[in-house]
């Protein structure tokens, strides 16, 4: 997992990760999120390089300037992808991702660079395609060639605290906990993150996510059931767009109402 990652082989190529996933999402008030969390250490261990407190993301976002990824989303096109940036707090280091979904499969694709890298090839969506670290690199050929056909710039920027839990014997289940959840569409700077943005959603609020391979354990589907939690389509990208350039009018935050 990201947050896990050790922070040795800055440069670029140095870690590429392709795998498939799926992916339930749910909203929920932070008092019944905590309620769920208590259930579920019954089963489940936290991130132990995150522990219980969590940890901060930062995540940039591209899109075209007729916002092509998030019109795709809204319209529910089968296939989509979108292209991020993702920061952690206290690393020099930036992961790139194209995440795909493939109707209900979710594909993410991701390479580590140094940040001083990252901005020397994306800086203010000024792309270097010529540079030769990204030879041999199909992440980064991917982003390079994804930005080349839609004019990608930076757009909107994401962050929140996420506290993660492991399944004790379902190694490839992960469950999310993203509060405090915040957005900004102008200050979109990759070496220097956002501190404070408007809120994507009420700070009172939670966005819960199981992600996992093959199916959910019986265990968990009768946690999720207990607590009354609802499957939502949330994107945290497409809430930042609607609630910055649309004013709300998609009503992709309602549910935090």
């Amino acid at each position: 997992m990201a947050a896990s990652q050790d922070s040795a082989g800055a440069q670029a190529s140095a870690y590429v990760r392709s795998f498939n996933r799926f992916e339930l999402k749910y909203l929920a008030p932070i008092a019944a999120a905590r309620a769920f969390a208590e259930e579920l250490a019954l089963h489940a261990r936290p991130d132990p390089h995150s522990g219980l407190a969590g940890y901060p993301v930062y995540s940039l976002y591209w899109d075209s300037p007729e916002l092509t990824f998030f019109w795709e989303k809204l319209d529910g096109e089968k296939l989509r992808r979108k292209l991020r940036f993702r920061r952690y707090e206290g690393r020099d280091e930036v992961y790139v991702e194209i995440k795909q979904r493939t109707d209900r499969t979710v594909q993410k694709r991701r390479t580590r660079l140094a940040l001083a890298e990252a901005l020397a090839l994306f800086d203010r969506g000024q792309i270097d395609v010529e540079r030769e670290s990204c030879v041999g690199d199909a992440v980064l050929q991917e982003a390079l060639v994804l930005a080349r056909q839609h004019k990608l710039r930076p757009t909107a920027a994401v962050r929140y605290q996420r506290q993660a839990w492991f399944a004790t014997f379902e190694p490839d289940l992960r469950v999310t906990f993203d509060t405090r959840l915040q957005y900004d569409a102008h200050e979109l700077d990759l070496a220097q993150p956002f501190r404070t943005g408007a809120y994507l959603l009420a700070p009172d609020w939670c966005v819960l996510e199981i992600k996992y391979n093959d199916r959910v354990p019986q265990w968990l589907l009768a946690l999720v059931r207990r607590h009354g939690l609802d499957v939502v389509r949330f994107s945290k990208y497409c809430a930042a767009i609607d609630l910055a350039r649309f004013d709300g009018r998609h009503g992709l935050t309602r549910l935090s109402a």
